[in-house]
């Protein structure tokens, strides 16, 4: 019998993607910026430093009631603040919506929260701070431990997805990819296991053609504009952990067909 309606359990998780959406962006900032308030002290608006109160701070509405400026300075305040809450809404809303009242809800979840600081802080920074990466990388470890799949599965993705960058890092010197990607590998093996790993990495290398094509052809980037891999791997990542076995199944009937 379940105590707790799974409506409202989705409900209060899609709240919090929109409270820990708004809270990444703060993150990422002072991550990026070492300082070492991460966790504790006020907002403060980006251009003229005022603290923000709580009106200033309602995921997504306050950018709109706002119309995207400062409520102080009446500066621009970038579209990136209310789109990555967005995207944390959107993420926690379908993951909640798919796994909860299964024992997988609490890991997964928290998962998925990792997941999406990697993306924004390499999307936006083009870097994978260990700071972040190295807790994904323990929390994928142990939830891949009491997982009914056998654990090894999970060690070798996990190592799979290590060597795989490892490998490209040291050949190309690193021009190729960054040392934070081989953090990723191991992250996103980790969470997969090696048959999800590699039509997960296939599909994340699909999207950055995608993204890659329109840009040198518009100018916008030439062959050596550097991409981040976060910002194709986390969402490979995502889906795959979502539901992965359809696309497996396509993926090797894609390969059987050759």
């Amino acid at each position: 019998m379940q105590i707790v309606p799974p409506a409202f359990v989705i409900v209060l998780t899609t709240i919090m993607g929109a409270v820990l959406g708004s809270f990444t962006t703060m993150l990422v900032w002072r991550l990026h910026h070492d300082q070492k308030r991460l966790f504790w002290g006020r907002s403060k608006c980006p251009l003229c430093k005022n603290k923000l109160g709580p009106l200033q701070l309602v995921p997504i509405f306050s950018w709109l009631f706002q119309k995207g400026k400062c409520a102080f300075c009446k500066g621009k305040i970038s579209i990136y603040y209310p789109l990555t809450e967005l995207v944390f809404i959107v993420a926690f809303f379908l993951f909640a919506f798919k796994f909860n009242g299964t024992v997988a809800f609490f890991p997964i979840m928290a998962i998925v929260f990792f997941s999406l600081v990697l993306f924004i802080y390499d999307t936006k920074f083009y870097e994978v701070d260990r700071r972040i990466s190295i807790p994904a990388i323990f929390i994928a470890l142990a939830w891949a431990f009491f997982r009914e799949i056998p654990f090894l599965e999970f060690l070798i993705g996990g190592a799979a997805g290590f060597v795989f960058y490892a490998l490209q890092y040291y050949i190309s010197k690193g021009k190729w990819v960054g040392a934070g990607d081989m953090e990723l590998g191991l992250f996103m093996g980790l969470v997969l296991g090696w048959k999800l790993l590699m039509p997960a990495l296939f599909f994340a290398y699909i999207l950055g053609i995608l993204v890659a094509v329109p840009l040198l052809l518009s100018g916008k980037a030439h062959r050596k504009t550097a991409l981040p891999m976060g910002a194709f791997l986390i969402p490979a990542l995502l889906v795959f952990l979502y539901d992965g076995q359809p696309i497996l199944d396509w993926y090797l009937g894609l390969l059987l067909s050759v």
